[in-house]
């Protein structure tokens, strides 16, 4: 799917806005069901949502032994591990610190864009993402709220196993569908899931209510199957270190989501991290 610059903004805004209020709606969810039982519920909405892809384009799907084995790796990488790693982590902290942390995302995925699809970022795009990285920092030291150091490592290893995902597809998936590839990581990833709930003791089918299935819903259909799938056309259609910068802007909605939604605070500081953040994605462009 070729797309036109100004195309490729309009998506770019709506995901990152979706991004930005999973983290204060997942507060929210928190308070209904654990964290893995709240991720089992996204990604099943997830993959409901994409039924009407399955039934009219089931004969795309990848045939190949090597291709399945590919799209199952990235759906660990991209699932189960950054979500699952996030959302645990995020139970520990504030909405806020987490989504600034999972974003140093951008920093690992230029990292191993270097490192394993041989890209060659630009000065200007080296020098926004510092610039851009400093920016986080600043919004970081205005909203820690930590409760111990397990759920920073958690979020920083999530946002690892998200940016080794992005390579791995960036790498290997080139001659698959994007839609097909974001149907099957719900896929694979939901038994993965399914257990992993009931090995940390949650039971994701029972004592449910009314509340929790519409904040399920919303992070399924809204939250994950249309961002992701934007997530994948931007990242075949551009390269790696010319997308990541961008991606810095989106904890800075999500600290305002936070502060509108759990009434979590926005300092002189935070601002400025957000003067910052932009200058360096306006630097990362040039």
């Amino acid at each position: 799917m070729d797309l036109k610059d100004s195309e490729a903004t309009l998506l770019f805004l709506f995901m990152a806005c979706s991004y930005a209020l999973n983290y204060p709606i997942l507060k929210i969810a928190f308070t209904m069901e654990p964290p893995l039982v709240v991720l089992f519920y996204r990604i099943l909405f997830a993959l409901v949502s994409s039924f009407p892809f399955l039934v009219f384009k089931l004969k795309e799907f990848p045939v190949r032994h090597g291709d399945n084995v590919v799209v199952l790796l990235v759906s660990m990488l991209n699932i189960v591990g950054f979500m699952g790693l996030w959302f645990i982590g995020e139970s520990m902290v504030s909405a806020s610190l987490s989504s600034i942390l999972v974003y140093t995302y951008p920093l690992f995925n230029v990292l191993l864009s270097v490192i394993f699809i041989r890209e060659k970022p630009g000065k200007g795009t080296i020098a926004g993402m510092i610039i851009g990285f400093i920016g986080v920092i600043m919004v970081a030291s205005a909203n820690v709220y930590l409760n111990g150091y397990l759920g920073v490592v958690l979020l920083i290893v999530s946002a690892l196993s998200w940016a080794a995902g992005t390579a791995v597809f960036k790498k290997k998936t080139a001659h698959i569908d994007v839609r097909t590839i974001n149907v099957l990581q719900y896929a694979y990833s939901l038994p993965v899931i399914l257990v992993l709930t009931y090995v940390v003791g949650g039971s994701p089918f029972s004592g449910l209510t009314p509340e929790f299935i519409g904040v399920g819903l919303y992070l399924g259909l809204v939250g994950t199957y249309v961002p992701y799938l934007i997530y994948l056309i931007l990242f075949r259609n551009y390269s790696i270190s010319k997308i990541s910068p961008y991606f810095f802007i989106i904890p800075a909605i999500s600290v305002v989501f936070s502060s509108i939604l759990l009434g979590e605070r926005i300092s002189l500081l935070t601002a400025s991290g957000f003067a910052v953040i932009s200058f360096g994605v306006f630097l990362s462009n040039r």
